[in-house]
């Protein structure tokens, strides 16, 4: 582990930004270019480099700007890291834990950033296998950025990821049963949505099995139960993600974002027709100076007494 003030080559650590199951990441300072960069080092040092050169080979196959870039793997003092883009900004978990529950607007929005992403990776024949809120950036502008494809895997003529991995309260059912596809991805998604708009996971217990069990019966409650605010469509778009079976989700991100655009869209442009309706017809409404303080009776434009009960106005 780096230290600190240490020189790595021609990394300068500055701090620790972290620390998870699989390894370390630090702030550094690339001195040759001037700029800082996030490095992440492995707990793992034992192993073959060709297994420590997975993650950061699946990552670089990737370009999208909602996916952290991974910009070299290196070696150090028979220290093995990966040096990444760093994005000055929090993970989503720490932001709900502050606010607890996000606006349905800006739940939306990171969720279509986060849908992006994962469309990306997706059709790079990727799929993430441990996306939560822990391993979502959002930056001081409000882009999110996927990281952490320690437990990723590519699918390449295979129908599923066979090893069993992942983080219980936002793994899919399949994906206990080691059979993850790139709909466990989407099941993910649903997950953190329900999270964003409801202030928790849509199953959560600390027992792994009982998840799992909840999940395959399909026992999720939908989040418009919990919060009337959620848009009909809104629900409907969670609980297609939550599905129990892979078939009856939707099979990719780009069908979540096209849902999210076109079903959250059309609601909000019903509610301000029927808005707009409301406002002409209070528009032709007489307001409260138009009646007489006397009788409450309607009076006539321009009148200086009350034609009713003959009151001045």
């Amino acid at each position: 582990m780096f230290l600190q003030g240490q020189k790595v080559g021609k990394y300068e650590i500055i701090r620790s930004l972290g620390s998870g199951g699989f390894g370390s990441v630090l702030l550094a300072k690339d001195t040759w270019l001037d700029i800082k960069v996030a490095i992440k080092v492995p707990h793992k040092q034992s192993q073959e480099l060709f297994k420590l050169l997975k993650e950061p080979r699946l990552q670089a196959a990737l370009n999208h700007p909602n996916i952290v870039r991974m910009i070299a793997a290196e070696k150090e003092d028979k220290t093995f890291f990966m040096v990444m883009e760093y994005v000055r900004g929090k993970t989503l978990e720490k932001i709900l834990i502050k606010e607890k529950i996000l606006p349905i607007d800006q739940a939306l929005d990171y969720t279509k950033q986060l849908c992006a992403g994962v469309d990306h990776a997706h059709k790079n024949k990727i799929i993430h296998r441990d996306l939560r809120p822990s391993n979502i950036m959002v930056s001081e502008e409000g882009t999110v950025k996927i990281t952490d494809f320690g437990t990723s895997a590519w699918l390449q003529n295979v129908p599923y990821a066979s090893t069993r991995i992942g983080s219980p309260p936002y793994m899919a059912p399949e994906q206990f049963q080691g059979k993850a596809t790139f709909a466990s991805d989407i099941y993910s998604i649903g997950c953190i949505l329900y999270e964003m708009v409801i202030g928790r996971p849509p199953i959560y217990d600390p027992d792994p099995f009982k998840i799992l069990e909840k999940a395959q019966e399909g026992k999720i409650t939908p989040p418009r139960l919990k919060n009337m605010k959620i848009p009909r469509e809104l629900d409907e778009i969670i609980m297609k993600c939550l599905a129990s079976k892979v078939e009856d989700r939707y099979q990719r991100p780009s069908e979540i974002l096209r849902a999210l655009l076109s079903d959250i869209r059309g609601e909000k442009h019903r509610k301000s027709e029927i808005e707009d309706i409301l406002g002409r017809i209070r528009a032709r409404e007489p307001s409260a100076s138009e009646f007489c303080w006397n009788c409450r009776r309607p009076l006539p434009p321009r009148a200086k007494a009350c034609p009713y009960c003959g009151e001045g106005l």
